[in-house]
């Protein structure tokens, strides 16, 4: 079954897979299954048997919806604030709930982020607290985990069933793509040198060190992934030139400090270790391409040979999409 050109991991996917599917679809499971609402309960320091009342998509005073809040009479008042890849949300965001908190009689009162991104990288890019309210972080990995515990701890045979359909579905939400993805993220690369002083150069980065770096994606990234692919494909020198498989993923703000020979930067960035090369069957120029332009194009594509060029590659995959409804 393909819905907007994919394969839905769990009857949640019918929703989609963005921030309002995935806390949508977390409230669900904390409805119906009570080994669920143990976990969350427990990891925001409250007792793990009280009621929870969970609402999505809560109308607030600036006039927009928060993503997911709990409330357990005056035990507790938890406002989650999601975010796909690896942004967490911003100060101004997370404020925007502070009145209703502010006015709440709970005991525990928290702002909960969610996103991508794992708790030491997130701690370091929000606050503590706002206005006496603490600010926490849950990755979509940590819910992930909560529901295969609660799974293992439940005897229903119903539990079982949503809590195996919301981890399969919170997968789609992780750092880590589906190692089993077919395609390549294909970028060019330039013979420049990255400093004037130093003669490595981009090229260099990939070929002689097994490495490669880039923003981490958002609305304002350019494009870039918000979450790492399987697999990552270069060109230079006019010609596609090989497929790695992503091996490990490393997260800074400051790649310089991993290489000083890199740009200095100040803003997330995914640092990828590269696997051994894979060429194509035969020398792949790149036809007529706008040079900068990165794609996601299909491995066989690239490496069997049956495309004339890499930008025959291109409209092949462009086809392919099509003719699967996408």
């Amino acid at each position: 079954m393909f819905i907007r050109n994919t394969t839905p991991a769990s009857c949640f996917g019918l929703g989609g897979c963005d921030e309002n599917a995935g806390t949508a679809a977390l409230g669900w499971c904390l409805d119906q299954v009570l080994a669920l609402r143990q976990e969350i309960l427990k990891s925001l320091g409250c007792d793990p048997e009280a009621e929870l009342v969970v609402a999505s998509q809560v109308f607030a005073e600036d006039r927009g919806f928060t993503d997911l809040e709990l409330t357990s009479g005056t035990a507790l008042h938890a406002i989650f604030e999601a975010k796909l890849g690896w942004r967490v949300p911003t100060t101004g965001q997370l404020e925007r709930y502070l009145p209703r908190l502010l006015r709440s009689q709970a005991q525990t009162k928290v702002i909960v982020s969610v996103s991508a991104a794992d708790s030491a990288w997130a701690r370091r890019h929000l606050p503590y607290e706002l206005a006496g309210v603490p600010v926490t972080h849950l990755s979509w990995s940590d819910l992930r985990g909560m529901a295969q515990r609660a799974q293992e701890s439940t005897r229903s045979p119903v539990d079982r069933v949503w809590l195996s359909q919301l981890i399969n579905h919170l997968q789609e939400y992780s750092m880590t793509s589906n190692v089993f993805d077919s395609r390549a993220y294909v970028v060019s690369l330039n013979r420049s040198r990255i400093q004037s002083s130093n003669p490595l150069t981009w090229i260099d980065v990939v070929v002689k060190k097994g490495k490669y770096f880039h923003p981490i994606g958002g609305s304002d990234r350019s494009g870039w992934p918000v979450i790492p692919p399987s697999y990552i494909g270069f060109r230079y020198l006019s010609e596609f030139r090989s497929v790695h498989f992503i091996e490990r993923v490393d997260v800074t703000d400051h790649i310089q400090e991993i290489d000083p020979r890199w740009p200095n930067t100040n803003s997330p960035h995914f640092v990828y270790t590269l696997g051994p090369a894979m060429a194509p069957a035969k020398p792949m120029p790149l036809g007529a391409i706008h040079p900068s332009m990165r794609n996601w194009v299909a491995l066989d594509l690239l490496l069997s040979g049956k495309a004339t060029d890499y930008k025959d590659a291109i409209d092949r995959m462009r086809e392919r999409i099509r003719q699967h409804g996408g």
